[in-house]
C-alpha cells in the first residue's frame, strides 16, 4: 500500500498514547507525515480530519480498537469516518483477543491485525479468520536520552512498575453468577495457580469443552468474553505474591502504581510506594533503579514492555520467561529468569544480584546491548512497515 500519512489516537490510555508518540517519532525520523487525534478535544480534531485530504494515502494505528469501537466523534452518519474516507486501519491489541469480541465479530472494513502474544496471533486466526493473516508485533522498550546513570551509583535496589488490583475491585465481574458458575471460575483459578505455565486460551478452551462437550465455537467465544475475570484474578494474584515474596524476604522494593497499600503485604515497611505515574516518570525512576522486576501479564508466547524498559534504562532485570524470550535472549547473562510455579525463588535471585553488583551490572549491560539492538519502538516500526508493506 502507498502511505504517507500516519493517523494515530491520543487521549484514552496514557500508556498507549505513549506508544503511539514513540511510533510517530519512528515513523517522522524515516520521512512520514504523522497526525493525532485527540479524544479530548472531538470537535477540533475533527475539524482539522477533514481538512486533512490524502486520505487514501494515509493509515489509520491504533491499540485496542481504540476509535474503531463506535464511539460517536468518530461516526458520520450510519458509518465510521475511517470507512467514509476507505482508510486503511491496523489494530494493535495489547491484550488477549478475548476481550475484544464484539468488536473483532463486528466485521470491520480494512483492518489488519496485530498482535503482541503469539498465543494471541494463533488465537485470532483461528477463531476470526475472516481477518486473514494476524501479525506477531511484540511489546518493546524506549531509552530516555542523555547517559544512564552509573549501575554503582542507583539509588533504588529493586523497582516494580505496574498497578494492584485488588480483589474486591474484580469481584463485580461474577456478582450476577450463580454458586455453582462461580466455583466453575475458581477451580480454573485453582488450575492456573497451580500450572502456571499454561496458556490461558487454551486453559479456558479445555474447560469448556469438558464442562460442555457440545458447544459450539459462537458459544466459545460468548465464554471466554465472560471468563475476563479469571484472566484478571490470577495475573493480579501473582503478582502479589511475588512482589510481596520480596518484602516479606527483607529486600525493598519501590512499587509504581495504584492501590499497592491494598496489597496486604506482611512487612510493608519494605514496600515503598510512589503511587500512579505516567509513562516518561516510570522510565525515569527506572533509570535509578540497579533492578527491574516484571511479571508477565500471562504472556506465554510474547514479551512486556517492561522487560526492555529496564534494560534500556539500564537495569539488571528479574522477570518470568515465555517461549518468545527464550528465543531473543539469554537467561543468566541478558536477564535473570524465574518460574511462576516457584516463584519464591525469585527473593534468592534478587538478593543474590543485589550482594554481586557486579555481576547484576554484566546483567544489565548485556541486557541493554540486546533491547537496543532489537527491541525498540524503532524496530516494531519497521516490522509495521514491513508486514503491512508500505
Amino acid at each position: 500500500m502507498h502511505i504517507s500519512r500516519i493517523i494515530f489516537i491520543k487521549g484514552a490510555v496514557e500508556t498507549l498514547e505513549f506508544f503511539s508518540l514513540q511510533l510517530a517519532k519512528s515513523f517522522e525520523s524515516q520521512g512520514f507525515q504523522t497526525w493525532f487525534w485527540d479524544l479530548k478535544s472531538p470537535l477540533s480534531s475533527r475539524e482539522a480530519f477533514e481538512a486533512l485530504g490524502g486520505y487514501s494515502s494515509s493509515l489509520l494505528l491504533t491499540f485496542n480498537f481504540i476509535g474503531l469501537s463506535g464511539e460517536s466523534q468518530f461516526q458520520s452518519g450510519s458509518v465510521s469516518i475511517w470507512e467514509q474516507h476507505n482508510i486503511e486501519i491496523c489494530c494493535i491489541m495489547v491484550d488477549h483477543p478475548m476481550y475484544y469480541h464484539r468488536l473483532l465479530s463486528s466485521g470491520l472494513k480494512n483492518l489488519t491485525l496485530a498482535c503482541i502474544d503469539r498465543g494471541h496471533q494463533a488465537f485470532t486466526e483461528h477463531y476470526y479468520p475472516q481477518y486473514g493473516k494476524v501479525h506477531f508485533l511484540p511489546l518493546a522498550g524506549t531509552k530516555l536520552p542523555g547517559e544512564p546513570v552509573p549501575f554503582a551509583e542507583r539509588d533504588i535496589g529493586v523497582i516494580f512498575a505496574g498497578n494492584y488490583v485488588p480483589p474486591e475491585h474484580l469481584t463485580p465481574h461474577i456478582r450476577h453468577m450463580d454458586e455453582e458458575s462461580k466455583a466453575f471460575y475458581f477451580d480454573i483459578i485453582k488450575e492456573l495457580t497451580e500450572h502456571p505455565e499454561r496458556p490461558m486460551e487454551q486453559e479456558l478452551v479445555s474447560r469448556l469443552e469438558q464442562e460442555f462437550p457440545q458447544i459450539t465455537r459462537e458459544e466459545t467465544l460468548s465464554c471466554l468474553h465472560s471468563m475476563i475475570f479469571i484472566d484478571l484474578y490470577v495475573r493480579s494474584l501473582f503478582r502479589r505474591d511475588i512482589i510481596c515474596t520480596l518484602a516479606e524476604h527483607g529486600i525493598p522494593v519501590t512499587v509504581i502504581g495504584k492501590d499497592w497499600e491494598k496489597a496486604g503485604c506482611k512487612r510493608p515497611e519494605n514496600m515503598k510506594s510512589l503511587g500512579q505515574q505516567d509513562s516518561r516518570a516510570c522510565l525515569e525512576y527506572m533509570g535509578h533503579a540497579k533492578i527491574s522486576v516484571n511479571i508477565m501479564p500471562w504472556f506465554k508466547d510474547g514479551a512486556h514492555d517492561r522487560i526492555f524498559n529496564g534494560m534500556l534504562q539500564g537495569c539488571a532485570v528479574v522477570t518470568d520467561s515465555s517461549a518468545y524470550l527464550d528465543e531473543i535472549l539469554c537467561d543468566g547473562a541478558d536477564y535473570a529468569g524465574f518460574q511462576l510455579e516457584q516463584y519464591e525463588e525469585i527473593s534468592q535471585k534478587v538478593d543474590w544480584l543485589l550482594r554481586h553488583p557486579k555481576e547484576a551490572g554484566e546483567l544489565a549491560g548485556s541486557g541493554q546491548q540486546k533491547a537496543s539492538l532489537g527491541h525498540t519502538w524503532g524496530h516494531r516500526a519497521d516490522a509495521l512497515r514491513k508486514f503491512l508493506d508500505f
